[in-house]
């Protein structure tokens, strides 16, 4: 009898030993989750493959992109980068043959805008040995770009390139021509300014040594500079006058330009305000050219101008260039209450949001009054 005894003890133990054991694993076990499949890495891009347009695309019919990249808010300085796809890269719109006839008359010194024997093309059109590689690799990726895209309008032929819309010819490739040539020849084919940055080694015991160099490129459409100015210098003093740079973007911007990947296309837009028509303007535009201490001038309407740069930014896979290319967009004030009136109210507290120094950096006493009562009447 107490063997039975016993052993029916052993036994309750065990079953409440169990019974405890099961709601311990159960309480710390949580709910069920089903597994799930790793993620798998976004692969960065390998080329600059694009798409043929439409059959029926027309560029006299393609209005210029919408371009108003500013909040009715308090600015702040941000790099106000975004992925671009490569389709959306090099465009052409209906602008197409008058802003590469501006461009033509800048870099040629022929253009009635401006005062007799000013030198445009010294200021515009930007060459080095240093950047003969990667000006030859930006004309090969820019033309097959180009040709697979607009085959319409872009012919391939044993020699050449037939441009269909302009009648010009360009170099097939830039094996057989000059550096110098292939410069203009990217003229008569993109609306797009362009800029080629490197870096330089032996240079690399100055200030800012170790950043990316202006080296080559057409920067036809500058406003508020004269890029010659800038040309050869790194980035920092490139951006100088552009208030909390230093502070503010110098370290992201770097790292941002040692890092990006060949082919990767990130874009940036800003905007402005001017008192003409011009796409160059190297004497006006921006604050520190004129001093505005009293009340500022008035403006009508029609005089009064908005722009704005869509840049892109990408990295060459065989040189190693970063390449900016610059899509300038100019039109009247009257635009807005035309077509964008919201855009047009939504500028004026963008332009009320601005600190004192962008203020002033982008000229703002000059025009301010003016632009912000006609925008205020939208």
């Amino acid at each position: 009898m107490e063997s039975i005894n016993y052993s029916l003890h052993i036994y309750l133990a065990v079953a409440v030993a169990l019974v405890v054991l099961w709601h311990v694993r159960r309480k710390n076990k949580g709910p069920k989750v089903k597994p799930t499949a790793p993620k798998t890495p976004k692969q960065a891009p390998k080329s600059y493959s694009v798409k043929p347009v439409s059959p029926d695309f027309d560029w006299q019919k393609e209005e210029p992109l919408k371009s108003y990249p500013y909040k009715d808010k308090e600015y702040r300085l941000t790099m106000g980068i975004s992925k671009l796809d490569v389709q959306e890269w090099l465009l052409i719109e209906d602008s197409y043959i008058e802003e590469l006839e501006e461009k033509r008359k800048i870099i040629t010194n022929s253009n009635p805008k401006y005062p007799e024997g000013k030198d445009l093309r010294g200021s515009t059109f930007f060459e080095s040995p240093e950047a003969d590689h990667a000006i030859r690799e930006f004309y090969d990726v820019a033309m097959n770009y180009m040709c697979t895209k607009y085959p319409m309008y872009f012919q391939k032929g044993e020699k050449d390139i037939l441009n269909t819309i302009t009648g010009d010819r360009i170099p097939l490739s830039s094996a057989t021509h000059s550096r110098t040539a292939l410069l203009e020849a990217l003229t008569r084919v993109i609306q797009e300014d362009f800029i080629i940055l490197l870096k330089d080694p032996s240079r690399g015991d100055e200030k800012y040594g170790d950043e990316y160099f202006f080296k080559g490129g057409v920067f036809a459409f500058a406003a508020g500079f004269d890029p010659k100015d800038k040309f050869d210098k790194p980035l920092t003093s490139i951006h100088g006058p552009i208030p909390g740079y230093e502070e503010k973007l110098k370290k992201s911007m770097n790292r941002f330009f040692d890092r990006i990947n060949p082919y990767e296309l990130v874009t940036r837009s800003n905007f402005s305000v001017q008192t003409h028509d011009k796409y160059y303007v190297d004497n006006d535009n921006k604050g520190y050219h004129n001093d505005y201490s009293q009340e500022g001038p008035t403006f009508d309407e029609k005089d009064i101008h908005y722009r704005s740069e869509r840049q892109a930014l990408t990295k060459l896979p065989e040189s190693g260039a970063i390449v900016f290319t610059i899509r300038t967009y100019i039109h009247p004030f009257t635009k807005f209450a035309e077509k964008y009136p919201e855009d047009g109210r939504r500028l004026a507290g963008a332009l009320r949001g601005l600190p004192t120094d962008m203020a002033n950096y982008k000229g703002a006493e000059k025009w301010g009054d003016s632009a912000k009562k006609y925008l205020d009447r939208l």
